[in-house]
């Protein structure tokens, strides 16, 4: 009895331990994503300022996705120009660190022309020893590296501004 006891706790231990960190990397989804927000709304008024170009920023552009508590869990911001877009968008699966990650969609020029579709690998966010969140880059030269939120919102401008 005593062993069934104990694993019966520890089973309610790590269901605990997983609940927590679902809240915690949902609840730094949002923070990150809305940091995003701010700072590419910073940006997009400078570029007004300055180019006299207008850049919609608009999150959440989608209501969040969340099917079970084990996700998957997305959630959704746009950044728009006239015939362009770029979508930033967060996504976790089960207890797996959320990802944010990029899809541009830039119009081809002609009659017979299709979109072209870029999809770019973002960051994870992750624990920082001590408190808060880290954003660690994956894919692509810097795959591991520390990202900042001003960084995702440049490579979010980068890809919309990007020439077709």
């Amino acid at each position: 009895f005593d062993s069934f006891s104990q694993r019966a706790r520890k089973q309610r231990e790590r269901s605990e331990n997983a609940r927590e960190l679902l809240a915690w990397y949902d609840e730094q989804t949002q923070l990150v994503m809305t940091l995003v927000r701010e700072v590419a709304r910073e940006r997009a008024a400078e570029f007004e300022r300055t180019a006299g170009l207008v850049i919609d920023v608009e999150w959440p552009s989608h209501p969040p996705i969340n099917l079970t508590p084990e996700g998957p869990f997305m959630s959704f911001m746009r950044l728009r120009i006239p015939e362009r877009e770029v979508h930033l968008y967060s996504h976790r699966v089960a207890t797996g660190a959320p990802l944010i990650h990029f899809f541009a969609a830039h119009p081809r020029r002609g009659e017979h022309s299709l979109d072209r579709l870029v999809s770019r690998p973002g960051c994870r966010i992750e624990q920082r020893e001590g408190g808060g969140f880290l954003l660690r880059s994956v894919g692509g030269d810097a795959d591991g590296s520390v990202v900042s939120v001003d960084d995702i919102a440049y490579r979010a401008f980068a890809l919309l501004l990007a020439e077709s």
